[in-house]
This record gives structure tokens, C-alpha cells and sequence, in this order.
């Protein structure tokens, strides 16, 4: 085998060059490949550039050769392209799904839902995005991440045209129900975990009435809910531990929703959680739920700072959805690789385990009681390693192969 397919690069974009010729969006293009393409916009999204011609001039004095300015920035304007896009970053999401092992198995109540975390993410302006009202604005994205799978997937931009910062809410009930469900099939729930922006009571009864959509968010401030009735729970079940009450409660809506209220054990802080999952469902999974929310939280901040995604590429709504793709393709191979290199050469992240290791063990020691069952057994990091994104950033631009490349990774990951 030659030395190009066992390339960092190759088995980093394999995925996506297994998927390309089934893409149902593909067409014959000579100037530049369609799988070409897409491995450009990852490369983008990876490349750690100021802009795009930055980008390119990289391109040009790299192993990889030159690819010309109208092909890479007047395709970002292209529906064909955009649509290849989304069905290329649906298609390696699934891909994830697929490989990756599934995180909630352990809780046996959480069997027949899918469980996304879902969030807004803004990037600033693109250099040349016209001014309204005297300034640019930035664009706003909804975004969901597969709790399961750790699998990152483009939801729905902001409306560009009518309102300057849409609210989450709006852009979810713009969001078609096939998408809500995530290809979920006919009997299998879906379970979206959303900050306050998410909340709407009445919307959340139509989902799960009629499309099986379930939410829990953390409850507004201002809220005076009237308690209905206590639900009992499992005092003695380590899942529950922090939990102080579950109860059912109504809504200013005419809603009844469920709300349970935590005092982390670590923290001694109270939290409560406004949901309509079912009373199967523990109040202790609940907490741990909303807990993990938190791991979407993680990936912005990686894609902003780690990456360097801050800002849009282009203009055009069609640049602005293709950028949001390529981020989550971005997301999910870096995933893909972390999971294939720990499973077929044992490269982990050693460092990091060990300082997760010694955090659980301070919270432990500052904890007034013992903490939540599933806190413990769930712990896992949150973000990719710098020093994996910066390896593999290296050597996308060049024909490193992997056994050459991973006794560097093996070094980065046994330093602190």
C-alpha cells in the first residue's frame, strides 16, 4: 500500500471518501472534484487562517497544490454545492452515530429516546456583510448535539431577512418536524434539552403530542408555578442523590409540566428542572440530562477557540449554512479519528484522564454527600485535545504517514 493512503490525511478523511461517490447531490466536476471540495471546506474549518485568502495562499504552498479563488469562494454560493454539504455532514453524523459507543446505555429508563442537546451559536460577520441599521450584525445558527454519540448536526440559521437575533424558539418552530426527529423512526422518542430560550410550553405539548418531541430546560426566574401534586421517588437510590423533589406543577399556559428541583452535591447549589418526560424517567436522570447539556456548551467554545471559527466566511445565506455544515463535518471526523486511534493503536489521552481523575477526586472531598450515581459512572472529556486538533492540523497539509505521525501524538499525550 502506498504511502498516500496511509497518510494521516487519507485515513483522517476516509469517511467522507467512502460516502462521496453515494451522495446523492454529486456531479461530475472537473475543475474540482466534489470530494475535493469538501475535504477544502474541513481543511477550512481546520486550517487555523485568518480569512480566506489566507486560506488559500496556505493551499498553495502546501503538499496539496493550488486551488483557484473562484473555485473555492464563487461555490459558496452555490445551492447544488450547499446541498451537497448538508447531505455530506448528515451522512459522517450518522457515520459517528454509527461507530461510536453509546454514552446513556447505561441508564435502562432512557431505552426508545433519542436525546439531543441543543443550543444558538453566533459567528461575527463576514468581512463583506452589508451594514443594517448603520452596523453588521452577527449571524445566529441552531445547533444539536447526539448525547449518545457525542455527534454534532446543523439544525436551522437564524432568519437573515425579517429579524436582526431571532430568538431560539422562533428558529425551532421554523424547523421542519423530519429534523426535530433527526430520522428518528415511528415509535422511538426524541428528548430535546435546551437552555431557557427553549422554552414555550404550549409548543412543547403540540411536539409531544403530536410528533413524540419531548424537552427539559432549566426553569426562568420568574416563574410561580402552583404545585398539583408530589410524585414519590427513590430517596434511596444513589441516582437520585441531590435530588430534592419532584412534583407536578401548572404553567401561566394551562400546561402541567413536571419540575424537579437539585441541590448539587458538589456545589450546594439548587437548580430546577421544568420538563414533560414521563414519570418513568427518575428525577435523578433528569439532573444528569440537563448536566450533560453542558458538553454542547463545550463544543462551541471548541470551535470558536480552538478551532477559530469566530467569524462567517461569506455573505451569501448559502455560505452562511455551508459554514455551519463544515463545522459539524469538522466536529464529528475529529471524533471519528479520536475513537479509531484509541481503538486500533490505544492513543489516549493520557494526561487528561489523569487531571480528570484528580477533579473528581476534589469534588469527592468538598461534596457534602456522595455524588450522583451517574455523574460518576458518565465522566468523560467534554472537548477534543488541543494537542489532537493541532496533530492533525499539521499534518492535513502534507503526506505524513500514520506510522510516522503517531509516536508524536503518543509524546503529546503523556505530558501534562
Amino acid at each position: 500500500m502506498d504511502n498516500a493512503n496511509t497518510s494521516v490525511a487519507h485515513l483522517f478523511f476516509r469517511p467522507l471518501l467512502d460516502i462521496a461517490d453515494h451522495l446523492t447531490s454529486s456531479r461530475s466536476c472537473p475543475k474540482l472534484a466534489d470530494e475535493d471540495w469538501l475535504q477544502t471546506g474541513v481543511r477550512r474549518v481546520l486550517s487555523a487562517c485568518d480569512s480566506g485568502l489566507d486560506f488559500l495562499s496556505q493551499l498553495a504552498f502546501s503538499d496539496l497544490g493550488e486551488i483557484g479563488r473562484t473555485h473555492f469562494f464563487e461555490t459558496l454560493k452555490s445551492s447544488r454545492r450547499l446541498s451537497l454539504c448538508q447531505e455530506a455532514a448528515h451522512s459522517i453524523h450518522d457515520h459517528l452515530a454509527s461507530a461510536a459507543p453509546d454514552r446513556l446505555a447505561p441508564i435502562p429508563s432512557l431505552e426508545g429516546f433519542e436525546i439531543f442537546a441543543g443550543d444558538g451559536h453566533w459567528n461575527a460577520a463576514a468581512a463583506h456583510d452589508p451594514k443594517k441599521s448603520g452596523k453588521k450584525h452577527a449571524v445566529g445558527h441552531l445547533y444539536g448535539l447526539d448525547l449518545r454519540h457525542n455527534a454534532l448536526f446543523h439544525l436551522q440559521a437564524a432568519d437573515q431577512q425579517n429579524k436582526l437575533k431571532e430568538h431560539d424558539m422562533s428558529g425551532l418552530k421554523r424547523t421542519a418536524i423530519e429534523d426535530l426527529r433527526r430520522g428518528a423512526p415511528k415509535g422511538k422518542r426524541v428528548l430535546w434539552i435546551w437552555d431557557r430560550a427553549g422554552i414555550d410550553f404550549r409548543q412543547w405539548y403540540r411536539w409531544k403530542q403530536g410528533s413524540g418531541i419531548y424537552f427539559l430546560s432549566h426553569a426562568k426566574e420568574n416563574m410561580r408555578p402552583e404545585t398539583l401534586c408530589e410524585h414519590p421517588w427513590e430517596q434511596g437510590d444513589a441516582v437520585n442523590n441531590g435530588v430534592v423533589s419532584d412534583r407536578e406543577v401548572s404553567t401561566s399556559q394551562g400546561v402541567s409540566v413536571r419540575q424537579v428541583i437539585y441541590t448539587d452535591p458538589a456545589t450546594d447549589r439548587e437548580f430546577t428542572f421544568i420538563t414533560n418526560l414521563p414519570r418513568s424517567i427518575p428525577p435523578g436522570v433528569i439532573a444528569q440530562l440537563y448536566r450533560m447539556r453542558w458538553d454542547a456548551e463545550k463544543v462551541f467554545d471548541e470551535l470558536k477557540n480552538k478551532l477559530g471559527e469566530k467569524k462567517g466566511w461569506a455573505s451569501s445565506p448559502n455560505a452562511k449554512a455551508m459554514q455551519a455544515s463544515f463545522l459539524c463535518m469538522a466536529h464529528n471526523l475529529i471524533e471519528v479519528e479520536s475513537l479509531r486511534l484509541e481503538r486500533e493503536h490505544d492513543v489516549k489521552n493520557v494526561a487528561e484522564h489523569k487531571r480528570k481523575k484528580k477533579r473528581l477526586a476534589k469534588e469527592r472531598k468538598k461534596a457534602k454527600e456522595p455524588l450522583p450515581e451517574l455523574y460518576v459512572r458518565l465522566q468523560r472529556l467534554t472537548q477534543h485535545s488541543v494537542k489532537l486538533i493541532r496533530w492533525i492540523r499539521y499534518h492535513l497539509w502534507k503526506e505524513t504517514s500514520l506510522e510516522e505521525a503517531l509516536p508524536q501524538l503518543r509524546t503529546l499525550y503523556a505530558k501534562l
